[in-house]
């Protein structure tokens, strides 16, 4: 079981809405990774190209992570496999 912490996800929430119809408009089915603390996010058309980016800039931070336009969320301090 994913244990998300639920101050990540809330931020994470927080500024994906902001972002929202803009992202929507531009990249939607794409995938956001956004650092929390820093409200700064990257963009990839899968996951990984997303992430990727992300822990470029911020190799330990945790991301909230959601596909542009739909509801499925997750949060990451490492990657793992399911």
């Amino acid at each position: 079981m994913i244990k998300l912490k639920p101050k990540i996800v809330h931020r994470g929430f927080q500024i994906y809405n902001k972002l929202k119809r803009a992202l929507e408009a531009e990249h939607y089915r794409e995938y956001v990774a956004i650092e929390v603390k820093s409200g700064e996010y990257f963009l990839g058309r899968t996951m990984d190209e997303a992430l990727n980016l992300a822990e470029r800039k911020y190799p330990k931070a945790k991301f909230f992570v959601v596909r542009i336009g739909d509801l499925a969320t997750i949060s990451f301090k490492n990657r793992f496999s399911l």
